[in-house]
């Protein structure tokens, strides 16, 4: 069960590159400019944004029978795989340009995540269900930065705010997962009667009409990198504290400590070329 929910997450992580790509790439080709709502309804209509969706959704599947299979930091960490391939494909497909210190942020990034959430004990894999009210809670505490961060109109800081959203639609994938696990399809009719999964696609439309505006403003390699390890690390916390897995201790703590202090360096090496390259502007 451990090796098919690392598997599956390696695929979630694949296919997420793969729809980060395309839907930069659609972006990129639009001629009208339309927000919210009003944008989904335009990209709808384009093939490959649709095709784009699809792969989300295998995404979305993959992370769902992972987190019900394998502990969260291992889902956290084998789901960022393709990073480094999106960088590839927007520079030679999408025409994207990296700087030294944009490239160093991304790694930096990927490599504090992986090291952060190898270093996350974890008890298992499936966990007793969250109450309706943490659930709800969850989604208010989590939406009002992702809202603050939105509107700062940079897309390195949009890709945090859908970060942020996506770690409240990880644990309400979880709950589903879990559900499944344990109950099988009753489980799954159970939580449609939870606040769970109707906060889930709220926020993912949220999410997907906020990362649409992202790829338009940055590069894509850049905003994934921002919104990966923004979710994450935010699953990692949020393990600890909602599912009560233990925290790191001991030897742990090393890995811990230079994950977090090589993610920081590389979020701020993102922000200060984002900066850089809006004052040149």
């Amino acid at each position: 069960m451990f090796a098919l929910g690392s598997a599956l997450a390696l695929i979630c992580g694949i296919a997420n590159s793969a729809a980060a790509a395309l839907e930069k790439r659609e972006m990129m080709r639009l001629t009208v400019h339309r927000r919210g709502l009003a944008l989904l309804g335009v990209l709808i209509r384009r093939p490959w944004w649709m095709v784009a969706m699809a792969l989300s959704a295998i995404a979305w599947v993959s992370e769902a029978g992972a987190l019900g299979l394998a502990p969260v930091p291992v889902v956290t960490t084998l789901r960022s795989a393709g990073r480094g391939g999106l960088v590839l494909a927007g520079h030679h497909w999408l025409g994207e340009r990296f700087g030294r210190v944009e490239l160093l942020g991304v790694i930096l990034l990927g490599v504090g995540g992986v090291l952060t959430a190898s270093s996350v004990i974890s008890t298992g894999a499936a966990q007793p269900p969250l109450s309706n009210l943490t659930l709800v809670l969850l989604a208010l505490v989590l939406a009002v930065p992702a809202a603050a961060l939105s509107m700062t109109g940079s897309g390195l800081m949009m890709g945090a705010a859908v970060g942020i959203l996506f770690i409240a639609t990880g644990v309400y994938t979880k709950e589903l997962a879990d559900r499944f696990i344990r109950h099988g399809v009753t489980g799954v009719l159970q939580a449609l009667a939870t606040p769970g999964p109707w906060l889930m696609i709220a926020l993912s439309v949220w999410s997907i009409t906020m990362i649409q505006h992202a790829f338009a403003r940055s590069n894509a390699a850049t905003v994934s990198a921002a919104s990966t390890t923004v979710s994450a690390n935010g699953l990692i916390i949020a393990g600890v504290i909602l599912y009560r897995e233990p925290l790191a201790s001991g030897a742990e703590v090393i890995p811990l400590t230079l994950g977090i202090v090589l993610s920081a360096i590389g979020a701020l090496a993102l922000v200060a070329r984002e900066l850089y390259a809006l004052r040149r502007g």
